[in-house]
């Protein structure tokens, strides 16, 4: 009997997916670990240790807390977004482990491993997995409209460039506009299935649209990108920090340089769909260091790039792995195989295999 329960734990569809995940995860690893190798060869590498040596490593933890209270707000727009679209509940240690565990999926090829975020709250918690996919785009999307209102603060603190940050800002309105307008997208709904493709999965479609309506209403978007401005204020902060660890004069100048750069690369970094950005957000915080501090050494610009993103993606990476790591072996292994687990069955589960 206890070998049979074993057999089924391991042919679980749940761990098999995320077995596949830690393939491309480390596929990231090795991409990111090529980025920084390319960003030391740009900095001089005889210049870069020296410059490391003598970064004030004191502050780096405060660096650590400051992308962690970004985690804290971001896991409370979750939660928020998990009970909009009537999601199943689930334990807030389970939730927290789901979230948390998206960090790691974010250096998969596309981002493409988030979205594995809406099928383990499902299987966790015995529901649909439709209603759960657009609060991971949405989380997404919220992030993004935080970093380019931020890109536009800074550039219009004196900095410029605002002009295309505005075209981008209308464009991001418009659509978000007609995702609102049921007028226009339930007859397009309709039309779509009406093709072959479309026509079995015409139900889940539907409910996959009402659930982004949901958690796209202007009220909540408002409030819920209004706490992403603050807790992405963070991680900015995180780079001011390390420019001041670095040599600079702490200066409301340079506060917005150190936003308008995280934020403007952090966007570069999300539309170029390259794992975490990697490549396209390096080049892009490397870059505007050097343009927008002309006193700045390129050691010295690779060398803030390469401590911000250790202190921002990787710190995160880490995190996500621990979480997706605990929810692979302490959690998930345990659920029968199937479909769908009733909560309450996945948690009586969970703690009697966690008694034996």
């Amino acid at each position: 009997m206890a070998g049979q329960g074993t057999n089924s734990r391991l042919t679980s569809p749940s761990l098999r997916g995320i077995d596949r995940l830690w393939g491309r995860i480390v596929l990231g690893v090795v991409f990111g670990i090529g980025i920084v190798a390319v960003l030391m060869v740009f900095g001089d590498v005889r210049r870069v240790f020296p410059t490391l040596q003598h970064f004030e490593w004191s502050l780096f933890p405060l660096v650590l807390l400051l992308t962690a209270g970004n985690y804290v707000c971001r896991f409370v727009k979750w939660e928020c977004y998990l009970r909009w679209v009537d999601a199943p509940r689930l334990r807030r240690g389970w939730s927290l482990a789901v979230f948390l565990s998206g960090f790691a999926m974010s250096i998969t090829p596309g981002k493409v491993g988030e979205w594995i975020k809406a099928f383990l709250v499902a299987r966790l918690g015995g529901g649909a997995v439709a209603p759960v996919v657009p609060v991971v785009a949405v989380e997404r999307l919220t992030d993004g409209i935080a970093m380019l209102i931020l890109a536009l603060l800074s550039a219009l603190a004196g900095l410029g460039g605002w002009e295309p940050l505005v075209a981008l800002a209308g464009i991001l309105l418009a659509g978000l506009w007609l995702v609102q307008e049921e007028r226009v997208v339930r007859p397009l709904l309709r039309l779509a299935a009406r093709a072959p493709l479309l026509r079995s999965r015409a139900e889940s479609v539907g409910g996959l649209y009402d659930a982004t309506r949901a958690v796209l209403r202007w009220r909540r978007l408002v409030a819920m990108s209004g706490l992403s401005v603050f807790s992405w204020s963070l991680e900015c902060l995180g780079l001011f920090v390390i420019l001041i660890g670095l040599g600079a004069e702490p200066s409301v100048e340079l506060l917005a340089v150190a936003t308008f750069v995280l934020s403007v690369s952090s966007l570069a970094g999300a539309l170029s769909l390259l794992p975490g950005g990697l490549g396209a957000a390096e080049a892009g915080i490397a870059g505007l260091l050097l343009l927008l501090r002309p006193g700045m050494t390129p050691a010295e610009a690779a060398t803030a790039t390469v401590l911000i993103r250790f202190g921002t993606l990787w710190f995160g990476v880490l995190t996500g792995c621990v979480a997706l790591l605990w929810l692979q072996r302490r959690v998930l292994r345990f659920l029968p195989a199937g479909a769908r687990v009733e909560p309450s069955a996945a948690a009586a589960g969970v703690a009697k295999a966690n008694e034996q």
